[in-house]
């Protein structure tokens, strides 16, 4: 009787299985999950913070700070996330405000075993990072599809760990693409929508299409969203993922120009109701500038329509140094096409640089970057800045040589503005120097 009992049990347990298995239940999304699973991964990363209010000139007065061996009390940050891995050897690709600053990660794979990982590089601007662990054998990577041919509408399925629940499938549609999300201070462009739910810890894993292609990197962007996710579009990630993997960081690419959007009062001046306009061009450092002129309308960029400086930005990061591309632009109201030809942003100003950019000339001094002179008419006598005066901090980072202050001004190439401290005797001011004039 008891082996009867036994030839049931198994039995019925095999009849279950084989139902719960039921291949006719086995649909598109089923078999994308079951494909893609082993590839995407658990993150988390703590790192120690100081407190700042407890270091700066007030406290070193009384003999604390770091130059007295004085750290300060110190508080941990944790962060949860997802991510996917890339390929074999153990490149996993995920969002930047994920890893902060690199400080003791651990990667969890679809396995259940755990690894530390290291920080390959980290691209704040595109909200992108990449890391690296070390499994001793090769590992399943998902295949990357492409961001070119979407179709809205399409299927699409978002793998992650939303609030540190590994494991999580979530399906939608494509919503929309080309979206310009604003989230704190930056701005982010040309990102997919969907409307497949992306939770906090979702942020880093795969978007993929039906067939099991990544076609994005989910970003929860937007906190308590319902019904809206966002993801990083996959070719523009492919980009800052091999320039990370080669360099450690993005080298951006650049066509000699600052480019402005047009404000209500300059489109009812001129008419136009889209495109960029240029605001300045800088053929001291890029050759291709001088096909350009200020107040030209930038209308398209390699064949791609242009609304805002956000779109240009965008499919300027899909190009590589030395590759061409035509411009669509209005001048003077007469439309007519231009090229131009990429090349990477200067590492750092030279000399000569600064002196046609900014209007200053610089040297190395005991209590700062000394300015030794300043232009007529350029931005930095606009702003009060004399001889004699130094310059402490650049973009709110303290600068103490010149090179220093060369090198944290190139962003002055990509900004209508460029903030810096200024010490003149005992005071210290905080001023901007305008790369563009007001209308």
């Amino acid at each position: 009787m008891r082996k009867i009992v036994m030839f049931l049990l198994i039995a019925v347990t095999a009849l279950i299985t084989v139902i719960a298995q039921d291949p006719q239940r086995e649909n598109a999304v089923v078999k994308v999950v079951k494909k893609v699973s082993p590839s995407v991964v658990s993150i988390s990363a703590t790192q120690r913070v100081q407190n700042p209010f407890f270091f700066g000139d007030f406290w070193d007065l009384f003999g604390f700070g770091r130059q007295n061996g004085w750290e300060g009390p110190q508080t941990e940050e944790n962060s949860l996330g997802s991510g996917f891995l890339v390929d074999t050897q153990g490149y996993i690709l995920t969002n930047e405000h994920v890893v902060l600053s690199g400080q003791q990660i651990k990667v969890t794979l679809g396995s259940g075993k755990n690894y530390p990982a290291k920080l390959v590089g980290a691209a704040p601007d595109a909200d992108l990072a990449l890391l690296k662990i070390e499994a001793g054998a090769p590992l399943p990577a998902l295949e990357l599809g492409t961001s070119d041919d979407l179709m809205i509408g399409e299927s699409v399925i978002a793998v992650g760990s939303p609030f540190g629940l590994s494991k999580t499938v979530t399906t939608g549609v494509l919503s929309a693409t080309g979206r310009t999300v604003n989230a704190g201070s930056r701005s982010y462009s040309d990102f997919l929508q969907t409307d497949a739910a992306i939770n906090p810890g979702n942020s880093g894993g795969p978007l993929l299409n039906i067939l099991g292609k990544v076609i994005g990197v989910n970003t929860a962007i937007i906190r308590n969203a319902q019904g809206i996710g966002f993801a990083i579009p996959i070719n523009r990630a492919k980009r800052v993922m091999d320039q990370l993997k080669s360099f450690g960081k993005v080298r951006p690419t650049w066509i000699g120009i600052l480019a402005v959007d047009p404000s209500a009062a300059y489109k009812s001046r001129t008419g136009i109701d889209s495109g960029i306009v240029v605001a300045r061009t800088y053929p001291f450092a890029h050759p291709s500038a001088s096909q350009l002129q200020e107040g030209d309308i930038i209308t398209r960029f390699n064949g791609k329509t242009i609304d805002s400086v956000g779109d240009f930005n965008a499919q300027l990061a899909l190009m590589n140094g030395g590759e061409s591309a035509p411009v669509d632009l209005i001048r003077k109201k007469i439309r007519q096409s231009v090229y131009v030809k990429c090349s990477l942003l200067p590492e750092s100003l030279t000399s000569a640089m600064s002196w046609e950019l900014l209007g200053l000339k610089v040297s190395d001094g005991k209590n700062g970057v000394a300015v030794s002179s300043v232009k007529p008419g350029s931005p930095a006598e606009a702003a009060g800045l004399r001889s004699g005066d130094f310059i402490v901090a650049v973009e709110d980072e303290r600068v103490a040589t010149a090179g220093q202050f060369l090198s944290k001004s190139r962003s002055a190439f990509t900004t209508t503005g460029l903030p810096i401290t200024v010490a003149r005797g005992r005071w210290s001011y905080y001023v901007s120097l305008n790369m563009v004039e007001h209308d």
